[in-house]
């Protein structure tokens, strides 16, 4: 028998899951990492993904020994995404209508451990816009993702509880989150395979599939 479930919110994680941002990041990563003469072991770089700017330069440092400076690295850091960002970052394929296709029937929220500063430059300098009714960024929280805080903020603020609302998500931290916080959690494989993902409620390839589980779901 399908469960029906009385679905009110939709929320979002940002990269990966609204733009196609992972090749993007992995390239001005990249780039940061030959300048500081690390070599990145291919299994690695799924630990970068949904970390906080700050968390991200401090498992580097720590797990390749790298001697630059964090100030350094993060001016470094954010000057090479910018350049990677203006070269055609885009939405993921499927959101745009999919969110057409849902607007009005849900309320949603955009939550990412982006910085407000960086995420305000995205939406004045690329050719994605904010759509989303409320927005939750690494400047709101005290405690970013894996904690469940950014995910119980955004349904505090969207007045729904976790069994009606859906979250997708893509990455490591980004799926403990959503379970944690006790919503319906969808792990979109935009990026990544299942195995090295967390267990989620769902996982799915495309942005059909999600919209097939809100179907399903009530």
């Amino acid at each position: 028998m399908k469960q029906t479930r009385s679905i009110q919110a939709v929320i979002f994680d940002f990269d990966g899951v609204v733009v196609d941002s992972e090749p993007l990041y992995v390239a001005a990563e990249a780039r940061l990492f030959a300048q500081c003469g690390v070599t990145v072991p291919e299994e690695d770089w799924k630990y970068f993904k949904g970390t906080t700017e700050a968390d991200f330069y401090k498992i580097i440092r720590t797990r390749y020994g790298i001697q630059a400076g964090t100030t350094e690295l993060i001016e470094d850091g954010r000057r090479y995404i910018k350049e990677e960002f203006r070269k055609g970052l885009d939405y993921l394929p499927g959101f745009a209508d999919f969110r057409q296709k849902i607007e009005g029937r849900y309320r949603t929220a955009l939550v990412t451990s982006t910085s407000a500063d960086f995420l305000d430059w995205v939406f004045k300098n690329t050719a994605v816009r904010n759509r989303f009714d409320l927005t939750i960024t690494a400047d709101n929280v005290r405690q970013a993702k894996p904690h469940p805080e950014p995910y119980l903020m955004a349904m505090m603020q969207l007045g729904v509880g976790p069994d009606e609302t859906v979250i997708i998500e893509d990455s490591i931290n980004g799926i403990k989150a959503a379970v944690a916080a006790g919503a319906v959690t969808i792990g979109l494989l935009s990026s990544s395979k299942a195995a090295d993902l967390p267990k989620a409620d769902y996982y799915v390839s495309d942005y059909t599939e999600i919209g097939y589980i809100l179907e399903n779901l009530g």
